[in-house]
């Protein structure tokens, strides 16, 4: 009896690891070796390999997580399938046409899979056909108005086809990723009796608000194919998505991010998310975004918000005091109080003492390439704009060794006559020694100028209001005087450096 028993056992352990098996067979297929692949995101990485015999080959799914795969062979993908803990057993009848002669012998999934990619296909065939017909008529053209009608009927039969595989299929992977590609089904404006629409952000209002309908952030199974990641990578972009505006981005990002499952380590969907946004905002050069990447950074990986368990606390010291140096210099914030020595290095001029609608608060380097076309060109908008409507600009120099030299020639041959200040030498050689004594007259903030204000390269511009409140900042000195212009009254008149938008802001300054 107990070898009965013992035998049932080893029976039962053989067929739940056998169902775990993904078999294939390609007709025709040649002896060779074939990788199996999986996705992250949109990528593929190897996940196994075996060899061909006889034109069938076989993986150990029990080793892979549920999500989706492909069949590689000599750097090729030969086709997909789906991974969702059930028995996979597919042909192929012909290798140059394996979608359709596609048959999937096991796996309710990948039967669905295949049966919604043909269908998919020939309503994208029956799509390019009615906008080559549509294109191809005059703009008067009557019969352009029956060929949107069947565009949008045809879209309404994929919807609706969509719909009912969801339907059918509860639970199941096919159904999750079919809900990743479902376009949101938008209705009309609304109007009056007199037919004006009445709210012309309704239908755009509506997409956002239905854009992720049906999707389950706590599923682990969505990071493991590239639908999430399309979807995820276009709710972030103007294109498609969301108002590029920071605290639209926040507002949606944290309220995805609440959904999912931040603890359990094994399920990536969190961390995938977060670290794709994140690292999309962290060096957008788009005056403002730095408030996405402070604010995710402040809320889901520092203190006392940490829940970035895959961070090393080395790497996650190094991020956090990143996030704390642009967490100061935000716009909306008031800017950090710099109190710093003129030329004579016996003037200390306290930046919060300037008087004027407007401070210019710039950073440069006498020895550096742009700051060399840059400062006179700030020179020449001060005197003949900027100081008679009451904008200063408090000019931080580095200035120690060489520097301060270098720093002293170009004031006298540029005649630079806006507030000059820097970190001069001897002050430097000072605050290193023992800054006490400096601290009378200026900050540890002051003399560690580059590290308060994240100074990583020059020149660096921001615009403070008349409370010394950061307006703008990442700007260059043409985009510099497009905004003064605007915010002074003088947005009609003519520009002495005219900005090009079609080159990058370095070749500009």
């Amino acid at each position: 009896m107990k070898r009965i028993l013992i035998a049932f056992t080893i029976f039962l352990a053989s067929a739940g690891l056998n169902a775990q098996f993904f078999k294939f067979k390609v007709e025709g297929m040649k002896d060779t070796t074939v990788f199996l692949a999986k996705y992250f995101g949109p990528k593929l990485y190897y996940a196994d390999t075996t060899v061909s015999k006889g034109s069938v080959f076989q993986f150990d799914g029990a080793k892979q997580k549920p999500g989706m795969y492909a069949i590689v062979r000599g750097g090729s993908i030969l086709f997909e399938f789906i991974h969702d803990n059930e028995p996979v057993d597919m042909y192929v009848a012909d290798q140059k046409d394996m979608v359709t002669s596609m048959k999937v012998n096991k796996s309710i999934n990948n039967e669905v899979f295949y049966k919604y990619i043909l269908f998919m296909t020939a309503n994208k065939k029956k799509m390019a056909d009615i906008t080559k017909q549509y294109d191809a008529l005059p703009a008067d053209s009557p019969e352009r108005e029956k060929l949107k009608e069947e565009s949008k009927s045809l879209n309404k039969e994929v919807l609706a086809y969509q719909k009912k595989v969801v339907a059918e299929n509860p639970g199941r992977f096919i159904a999750s990723l079919i809900i990743l590609t479902m376009e949101v089904d938008l209705p009309d404006f609304p109007k009056d009796d007199k037919g004006v629409i009445t709210d012309s952000n309704y239908v755009y209002n509506y997409y956002i608000a239905h854009y992720w309908d049906g999707v389950n952030f706590k599923d682990p199974r969505i990071i493991n194919a590239p639908v999430y990641h399309n979807k995820l990578e276009k709710f972030f972009s103007k294109e498609g998505g969301i108002l590029q505006i920071p605290d639209t981005i926040t507002k949606y990002a944290s309220w995805m991010l609440n959904q999912m499952d931040m603890a359990d380590q094994e399920n990536k969907v969190f961390q995938y998310t977060l670290s794709h946004i994140v690292n999309k905002y962290a060096n957008m050069q788009i005056m403002g975004m730095d408030r996405v990447y402070w604010y995710l950074g402040a809320n889901y990986y520092c203190a006392p918000n940490n829940k970035a368990y895959w961070m090393t606390p080395e790497n996650l010291d190094d991020f956090c005091e990143k996030i704390n140096k642009v967490g100061r210099t935000l716009i909306g914030n008031f800017a950090p109080m710099l109190i710093l020595t003129d030329t004579t290095e016996q003037n200390w001029i306290n930046m919060y003492k300037v008087e004027a609608e407007y401070t210019v608060l710039y950073f440069w380097d006498p020895n550096c390439g742009h700051c060399k076309k840059t400062t006179p060109k700030l020179q020449t908008l001060y005197e003949e704009k900027f100081k008679k409507r009451g904008i200063e600009v408090f000019a931080v120099a580095k200035a120690t060794g060489d520097d301060f030299v270098a720093w002293k020639k170009f004031i006298r041959e540029h005649k630079l006559s806006f507030i000059n200040v820097g970190l001069t030498k001897s002050v430097y050689d000072q605050a290193m020694k023992d800054p006490r004594p400096l601290l009378q007259k200026t900050t540890l903030e002051s003399l560690n100028y580059s590290d308060t204000y994240d100074v990583y390269s020059t020149p660096r511009i921001f615009v403070l209001d008349k409370d010394k409140k950061i307006k703008f900042k990442q700007i260059g000195v043409e985009q510099l005087e497009e905004i003064m212009d605007d915010i002074t009254g003088h947005k009609s008149d003519v520009k002495l450096f005219p900005y090009d938008p079609t080159k990058p802001d370095d070749e500009q300054h």
